[in-house]
Formats: C-alpha cells, sequence, structure tokens
C-alpha cells in the first residue's frame, strides 16, 4: 500500500506542480509572442491583450533601464504628522548638514546655511526647557531662550550670511561679551537671511542689551519675539543656536552632508538611517516631522520591514513592484496632514536604510520604475501577511468600490501553516462575547450571547461577509463586510477567514445562491454541518406545502439574476487544528473562531510571495498569481508626474 501523504507534502506536491505549470507557460508565451495570438499568462483565468504588453514592455525597459529618465518622484513620508506631532527632534549626522528652505507648493528647495554640527535639534520657536530628552516650550527652566536681538542688514546669499557670521562673532569676542547667552547666528525670515545675536528670556531682556551689541558690531539690533511659524535649529551637546527658520510658505528642511565615497545618513534617536531631506514645520502645538525622499529609495526602505531582506530575489522583486505601485496609487493619501503617506501600517511600514542590504539593492535596482497596471493606471495593490490560502474580492472587504484587478484567487501554494499567525483558534463565553461587543458600542445587545452564524462567505473565498450575532433575548447585531466581521470582533480574530464552533459543532455555510422567483430575485443558502458524527449538506427553498430541505446533487442548476449556476456541493475541508478539535470536542459551551490568516485578505498574501519565489516562480508570474488581468509597465509610459 503505497505511503500516504501528509498535508505538508501535498502543499509541496502542489506547489511543485504549479511552477512546472508556471514554467511550461512562459515558454509557451515566448513562442506565442511571435504568432499573432494573445500571450497567455500565468495564473490568468483569461488571455488578454494586456497581458501580451507585460512581457514585451517589461523586457524592453529591464534592458534599458540605466537609460531610463531620473526619477521624478519626490514622496512626502510622514514619521510625525497630525496629532503625532512633538515639540522638538534630534538627528545626526556624521559630516554635518545643508539646511534648506523647501516651499510647501512644489517641494523646490533653496539651500541656506551649512554646519559641520554632527547632533541637531529642530524645536518650535519659544522660551525652551530640556525635559526627558526633547525641549519643550516652558515658563521654568528654561536653558534656550526664544528672544533675540537682530540685526537690520539683509544678506543676500548663504556665502555672505555665513562671513557674517563669523565675523559678528570675532566682534563679540573682541568686545569680551561673547557667551553662551550673547553669541551670533544665522536666521532665515520669509526670503531673507539676517544675523541674529543672544537667546534671551524676554523682549526686555534682549532689549537690555542692545547697546552693547551696538558698540561691538557698529549696528543697531531690534529685540525679536518667537513666532508662531519658527523653527528653531539647537546644537544639543552645547544648548546654543544653530540656526531659526521663520517661513508661511514653506518647511525647513535638513540633509545630511555628503564627503568622500562612504554615504552619509541621518540617524534618528530610534538609531534608525534615512536618505533624503527631514523637513520640520510648525503646527500650532510643535513640529511636523516630514521625509521627502525619492520613490526608489523610498521602495528600498519598505522592503526589509514588510517582508524579510533575506526572502528570495523573485519575492523581493515582485514586492517592490507592489510597493512602488501602491505608492504612486495613493499618493497624496494624507495631503490634509501635508504628506503623501504615512511610514506605518495605513500606509506601508518604512523606517529607512538600517536594514537594507544587497539583496534589497538588487530587487530595487532590477526593478527600478516598473509598476502593476490597469488600464493605464497604477493599480491599487494591496497586501496582508498572510490569507490562509485564498483571496477576498475588494469589494467585499470595505463594502467599497470594485476594482477589477483584485479578485478572490485560490492560493495552494501559501504554506499559510508555517506561518506564526496562520493558523489560529480563540475561545469566549458568551457573556464575555456580549460585554466585549457592548462596549464597542454594539448596545442593542442585552445579554448573554447565544449563537454566532456565519449567514455568506464571500464570493469564491472562505473569508466570511455576513456574520449574525444574537443574545438570548433574540437582538442580532449583523456585521457586513469581511473587514467589519474581522475588525468587529478583533479581539478573537486575525482574519475574517474563520469558522465558528459551539456545542461540539461547527456549522459551515457553503455559499449563497441568488434565484429568481416569482417575487424577484432570493437568496437559498447551502448550508454543510459537519460533526464528529454526521456530515449533512441540503439547499432550503420556499416550497408550497413551506420551507423543505432538498438533498443537494452534483447536477443541480439553478437559475439566478446574473444567468444559469450550478450548485457545487464540494467544498475543501477547512483546516481544523488537532487542538481546536479536542477543544470542539471536549464538551465546552464557549464560542471557538478557528481560522487562517491574518490581515485583511485583498491582494497579495506576502508569505505566499515568499513561498512562490522558494519554489522557483518569477517575479512577474507572481504578481500575475494574486491581480488579475495587469500590466507590468514603467511608470513613464503612462504619463505619470
Amino acid at each position: 500500500m503505497p505511503k500516504k501523504r501528509t498535508r505538508a507534502e501535498k502543499q509541496r506536491l502542489i506547489t511543485q506542480i504549479l511552477c512546472l505549470v508556471l514554467a511550461a507557460l512562459m515558454i509557451l508565451g515566448v513562442l506565442l509572442s511571435i504568432l499573432p495570438f494573445s500571450y497567455l499568462t500565468a495564473h490568468a483565468s483569461d488571455s488578454n491583450s494586456d497581458t501580451t504588453q507585460t512581457t514585451e514592455n517589461l523586457s524592453q525597459n529591464t534592458e534599458t533601464n540605466e537609460s531610463l529618465p531620473a526619477d521624478p518622484f519626490l514622496l512626502r513620508i510622514g514619521l510625525m504628522f497630525g496629532s503625532g506631532v512633538t515639540e522638538s527632534f534630534a538627528v545626526r549626522a556624521e559630516n554635518g548638514f545643508s539646511i534648506s528652505h523647501v516651499r510647501t507648493s512644489d517641494d523646490a528647495a533653496t539651500p541656506l546655511y551649512e554646519t559641520t554640527e554632527p547632533y541637531l535639534c529642530a524645536a518650535r520657536d519659544g522660551n525652551l526647557a530640556f525635559e526627558d530628552g526633547i525641549y519643550t516650550v516652558s515658563s521654568k527652566n528654561v536653558v534656550i531662550g526664544g528672544y533675540h536681538l537682530q540685526l537690520p542688514t539683509d544678506y543676500k546669499s548663504m556665502e555672505a550670511l555665513t562671513d557674517a557670521v563669523a565675523s559678528i562673532n570675532d566682534k563679540l569676542k573682541t568686545a569680551g561679551i561673547y557667551s553662551s547667552l550673547i553669541y551670533a547666528f544665522p536666521a532665515y525670515v520669509n526670503g531673507a537671511f539676517f544675523v541674529r545675536i543672544g537667546d534671551f528670556g524676554s523682549t526686555q531682556t534682549a532689549a537690555a542689551q542692545a547697546s552693547l551689541i551696538k558698540t561691538a558690531t557698529g549696528e543697531a539690533a531690534a529685540a525679536v519675539q518667537p513666532h508662531k511659524d519658527g523653527v528653531t535649529v539647537i546644537a544639543p551637546d552645547r544648548n546654543l543656536i544653530v540656526f531659526e527658520y521663520t517661513s508661511s510658505d514653506g518647511m525647513l528642511g535638513l540633509s545630511a552632508i555628503q564627503t568622500g565615497d562612504t554615504e552619509s545618513y541621518i540617524v534618528t534617536p530610534a538609531k534608525n538611517t534615512y536618505r533624503g531631506t527631514f523637513l520640520f514645520s510648525r503646527y500650532e502645538n510643535g513640529i511636523a516631522v516630514t521625509n521627502l525622499i525619492d520613490l526608489e529609495n523610498y521602495v528600498a526602505g519598505i522592503l526589509p520591514y514588510e517582508i524579510s531582506n533575506s526572502w528570495p530575489a523573485d519575492a523581493l522583486r515582485s514586492f517592490a513592484c507592489i510597493v512602488r505601485s501602491y505608492s504612486l496609487a495613493n499618493l497624496r493619501k494624507h495631503a490634509s496632514l501635508g504628506i503623501d503617506l504615512c511610514n506605518g501600517t495605513d500606509c506601508q511600514v518604512y523606517m529607512g536604510t538600517k536594514s537594507e542590504n544587497d539583496a534589497v539593492r538588487e530587487a530595487v535596482n532590477t526593478t527600478s520604475g516598473m509598476i502593476i497596471t490597469y488600464n493605464g493606471k497604477p493599480c491599487n495593490t494591496f497586501y496582508s501577511a498572510v490569507t490562509g490560502g485564498c483571496t477576498v474580492n475588494i469589494e467585499q472587504v470595505w463594502n467599497g468600490s470594485t476594482f477589477p484587478y483584485l479578485r478572490a484567487v485560490s492560493t495552494p501554494w501559501e504554506d499559510y501553516a508555517s506561518h506564526p499567525n496562520g493558523v489560529w483558534m480563540s475561545e469566549v463565553s458568551g457573556y464575555e462575547l456580549y460585554t466585549y461587543l457592548y462596549n464597542k458600542g454594539y448596545t442593542n445587545l442585552r445579554g448573554t450571547i447565544s449563537d454566532v452564524s456565519i449567514v455568506e462567505l464571500a464570493q469564491n473565498s472562505t473569508y466570511v461577509y455576513r456574520l449574525n450575532i444574537t443574545d438570548i433575548y433574540g437582538n442580532t447585531v449583523a456585521l457586513k463586510g469581511t473587514d467589519i466581521v474581522r475588525t468587529g470582533l478583533g479581539r478573537y480574530l486575525k482574519s475574517a477567514n474563520f469558522v465558528v464552533g459551539h456545542k461540539g459543532s461547527i456549522p459551515i455555510l457553503n455559499r449563497i445562491v441568488e434565484v429568481l422567483t416569482a417575487n424577484g430575485t432570493a437568496t437559498l443558502p447551502i448550508i454543510e454541518t459537519e460533526t464528529e458524527e454526521t456530515k449533512k449538506s441540503s439547499l432550503r427553498v420556499l416550497t408550497a406545502e413551506g420551507e423543505k430541505d432538498l438533498d443537494v446533487t452534483d447536477g443541480m442548476y439553478v437559475l439566478q439574476a446574473d444567468g444559469t449556476k450550478k450548485l457545487i456541493t464540494e467544498k475543501g475541508e477547512y483546516d481544523i487544528p488537532d487542538d481546536a478539535k479536542d477543544r470542539l470536542n471536549s464538551g465546552t459551551s464557549n464560542f471557538l473562531f478557528i481560522g487562517k490568516g491574518w490581515g485583511h485578505g485583498v491582494g497579495v498574501s506576502q508569505w505566499g510571495i515568499m513561498n512562490l519565489a522558494k519554489a522557483g516562480c518569477p517575479w512577474e508570474d507572481i504578481i500575475h498569481a494574486y491581480f488579475t488581468n495587469v500590466v507590468i509597465a514603467h511608470w513613464n509610459t503612462l504619463g505619470l508626474q
């Protein structure tokens, strides 16, 4: 008798077969590209003319990558923004910093000043105390005063300003009044360059030093006070002001000075390293921190944090393309906050260059500029950690718009059981579930939950689309939309790909079928109830004699609102872990949520692309495995700017 294969062996066999099929289809595609027929893309359900362009464009752009135009996309990536602004933010750069004015309207940068100070802190303008590692505006324990004396000369260039600061400090030293309180520093005020002197605690204190300053410099200085648009740049090691910036139409920019062959980065207090420019803009209660970065370096700063920098090359390449596409499709997502995208999971996790390695750079460079498109526009390439064997149509996740390329697909290659959150179970009593839901705002519930019913699965998916939760008094909460289900029961679910066990059984709703009746359309559920003893498949229909259960046969058809449909009775076994089976059979009256996957389930499974790449699948085919009827093209073919 042949040895029975384990589930892992079956999955490996499926993956090997898929990769052989993919390889065969790739060879077939090359042959067909010279014939007047459409190229058949691996994993695509239908052949189409768009997929012919994919291979042609890709091969041309990959071979001529060095001659492509420079990346014009400068992205504002929010690091601290909105309610998360800070009163000050410190950065380091080995060779010092270049300070610039960056215009808000178009990110055009004007150099203002350079300093060799390797450690700077940008703070909001005012009397500053140093507390808990940051500068905060305060009236007590002030270490940096927010009031200064400003000399009248408006210098016309950065060079002239630099020379003036040095000259005036020499004069202050000669006069014997140079100190940690009285010293000269440069200031940029709405397009003009000035020299300011001293950091004082009040206008009166500053004005009291005016005569000494005039004697030393030969110029009459006027007192200036903190400004609502002002940002002060401090050398924290010495508690001295290095630069002051005030602008109503721009942001203060700091970028690392580059010298020699070794690249210098901006280093944050969290020890993360960044390329590009850090922008500091004023909020009423602090400053926002933004990284102005080009698209390709932004992509490189995401890969090691959304996936692993040690994954196979084709996983990194496919994901670089996915990240780039998502970025361009979501430009200006947070425009109301003055940024394009944020650095967290609401957009994409971005943490700079710290974990960048040769594999990441190779993936970004190999796919440079390449994005996933549909009808000539960048695709909104959603992804989640692990999907549990299938994905879900986007419109059934958030009950929103349909994207033709974000369709539910089966992913038998995904070894989800090997992912730390790929298979899971949670348990809750009916009363605990009631308390949780009531506190989340479902106040129509009045007592212990008696039933949790899966009403409808998402189309071509095992994700739960509609869920009813009923208490002992008959009050029901109806959740519709797979991510509404997931977040509604967020304490107990890692995804909406789950079944519910209760009192020893797992009712599984196979699908909802919409049929035409004399009174219009109606939904007929095919319900499969599985216990240790019984397994039943039936179709409940309304007849002249009332509701009846009909045995569902493999040959039964119904006339739906959108055409004739065969009722499929066979359903792949939902993977129930042994510990869940044991718990189910233990006699517990608690509800068991037994599921697969982690995340919303739309688009790409990060774990799945790793599985495909590990099995030898090329990065282009990985993309086509998840996105329907898309074209891989360089952004410069789309007229983007």
